[in-house]
C-alpha cells in the first residue's frame, strides 16, 4: 500500500493527542481531590465576580424607565 503502518500510528497519535493530554490531566487531577476541590473552589469564586460585575454594569440599564 501507499502509507506504511507506522505513518498512520503516528498520523492517529496525533490527530488525537489533545484528547489523550486532556485525559491524563483529568486523571491526574481527580486523583487529587484536594487540590480538585481547591481548583473548583477558586473557579467558583471567580465566577461569582464575574456574575457581580455584569449584574452592576446592566442592572442601571435594566432598573430605568421605559421611555414611550
Amino acid at each position: 500500500m501507499g502509507i506504511p503502518p507506522l505513518a498512520l500510528f503516528t498520523l492517529s497519535f496525533a490527530e488525537r493527542w489533545d484528547a489523550i493530554r486532556h485525559d491524563l490531566e483529568l486523571f491526574f487531577t481527580l486523583g487529587n481531590r484536594k487540590r480538585l476541590k481547591a481548583r473548583l473552589l477558586s473557579e467558583g469564586e471567580r465566577l461569582a465576580g464575574e456574575v457581580e460585575r455584569l449584574a452592576e454594569e446592566y442592572r442601571p440599564k435594566l432598573d430605568a424607565p421605559v421611555a414611550r
